[in-house]
C-alpha cells in the first residue's frame, strides 16, 4: 500500500491491519475485512499541495528549562532506570508531565529536542533509559551488532522497559516535590521505534503469550504520541493487541520510515498499522514527506529532516494541549495540520484526523 496524496472526507469504514512488538514478520489478521470504526468516529484524510511553505515551526516557549539527571535503582527488580528530567521554570500550581521512552540502542541523552521543547513550554519530561535494549547493545560490530539488535528486541526487554515506565512514575510522584507540583491528570507518554512499543504497551494494549494473555497498561497515563511504532510478530492479532488502547493517541511517522535489518523489518506503511488498529478518539496519523527511521532523533542530515522534527514538535504540543488543557486553537491546529495553507502542508505527505462526530441538533 503507498501513501495516497490525494484529499479525502469520509466516515470510516474497514480498518487494515498488519504487524508490531519487536519488529518482526508482518501479520494480517483474516478477518480484518469485517473490523469497523465505531459509529460516532468520523474521519478526514488530506495530503498538502505541492511546493507549499511553512513559517518557522516548533520555537522554544517562554519558559527556561533545567535539566537534571538521576540514576534510579529498581531494588524490586534489582535493575538501574537512569533518567534525564527536563522542568520548566514556571511558577504554574501544577505541570502536566510526559514520559519518553527511546528507542532500540538509544539513552536517556537522546531525543533531547523534544524534552527542552516541551519544557520551555511548560511540561516536565522525564526521559528513560532501558537496560538491556539502551546504547550498550552497539558495543559489537558487524554481525554481532546484528544479533546484539536482534537479541534486544525481545518480549523480555519490552515488558522490562514498560516496567520501567511504571517504576519512574512510582519514583517521581513519590518524591515530596514532584508529588505536589504534577498535575496527575495530565500524564502523557511518548516514544520513538522500540520506544512507541513502549508507550502502546504503558497505554493498556495488550497480547497473547502461549495461552496466556499479558497486559501492562498503566492508568495514571492519560494521552500517548506513538512516533515510528515497530511491527508485530507473526503470531499477534493487531486488532486483539491495539484495540485494548482506551486513549488518545497521536501517531507520526515518514514516507521512507523504514528499518531493513534482518529479523527486525519494518516497512514503511506498516507504521500506520496500530492507528488503523485501535479504536479509542481522538487519534491523528501524520505521514512526513521523505521522512527516514532516524527523523525524530537529535541530528539532522538536511533541511528536510530538521523541518520534520520542527513540525513534530508543533504536532505534539498541539496534541497535548488539545488532549489535557481541552485548547481549541490546540485542536483546531490538528484538525487543519494536512489543510492547504497549513504551517505543516511543507513537511506533511499525509494527515488524517478521526474524531468523534458531533451531536447534531434533531429537525423542528
Amino acid at each position: 500500500m503507498g501513501w495516497n496524496r490525494g484529499r479525502r472526507h469520509f466516515v470510516v469504514g474497514s480498518l487494515a491491519a498488519a504487524g508490531w512488538f519487536a519488529g518482526c514478520a508482518t501479520h494480517r489478521s483474516s478477518g480484518e475485512a469485517g473490523l469497523r470504526e465505531p459509529a460516532n468516529a468520523a474521519s478526514v484524510m488530506n495530503a498538502a499541495p505541492a511546493g507549499a511553505t511553512s513559517p518557522a515551526l516548533g520555537q522554544p516557549g517562554p519558559h527556561g528549562i533545567t535539566v537534571l539527571d538521576h540514576d534510579w535503582i529498581d531494588r524490586d527488580r534489582d535493575r538501574p532506570v537512569p533518567v534525564r528530567l527536563y522542568t520548566p521554570q514556571a511558577n504554574a500550581a501544577t505541570l502536566p508531565l510526559i514520559v519518553f521512552s527511546h528507542g532500540l540502542g538509544g539513552s536517556r541523552y537522546g531525543y533531547s529536542h523534544l524534552g527542552r521543547f516541551w519544557a520551555s513550554h511548560g511540561f516536565v519530561s522525564i526521559h528513560l533509559q532501558h537496560a538491556g535494549s539502551d546504547r550498550g547493545v552497539w558495543g559489537s560490530r558487524g554481525l554481532a551488532m546484528l544479533g546484539a539488535l536482534r537479541s534486544a528486541a525481545n518480549v523480555d526487554n519490552a515488558v522490562a522497559r514498560v516496567l520501567d515506565v511504571r517504576f519512574a512514575l512510582d519514583t517521581l510522584l513519590g518524591q515530596h516535590e514532584w508529588n505536589e507540583r504534577i498535575d496527575r491528570r495530565r500524564i502523557g507518554i511518548a516514544g520513538h521505534s522500540f520506544g512507541a512499543n513502549t508507550a502502546i504497551l504503558a497505554s493498556g494494549a495488550r497480547f497473547r503469550d502461549g495461552d496466556a494473555v499479558r497486559s501492562f497498561g498503566d492508568p495514571r497515563i492519560g494521552a500517548a504520541v506513538l512516533m515510528s511504532p515497530p511491527s508485530l510478530p507473526a503470531d499477534q492479532d493487531p486488532y486483539f493487541v491495539y484495540s485494548a488502547v482506551g486513549l488518545p493517541t497521536l501517531h507520526l511517522t515518514g514516507t521512507r520510515d523504514e528499518t531493513m535489518i534482518p529479523g527486525l523489518t519494518t516497512m514503511a506503511d506498516q507504521r500506520r498499522v496500530p492507528f488503523d488498529s485501535m479504536a479509542a478518539l481522538p487519534r491523528y496519523l501524520g505521514v512526513f514527506d521523505a521522512g527516514r527511521h532516524s527523523m525524530f532523533a537529535d541530528w539532522s542530515r538536511d533541511e528536510t529532516s530538521a523541518r520534520i522534527k520542527a513540525s513534530a514538535r508543533d504536532l505534539t504540543l498541539a496534541f497535548w494541549r488539545s488532549v489535557f488543557d481541552s485548547d481549541r486553537e490546540a485542536t483546531t491546529r490538528l484538525a487543519d495540520a494536512g489543510a492547504s495553507g497549513s504551517p505543516h502542508a511543507a513537511s506533511l505527505a499525509f494527515w488524517e484526523s478521526r474524531v468523534p462526530l458531533l451531536p447534531t441538533k434533531a429537525a423542528g
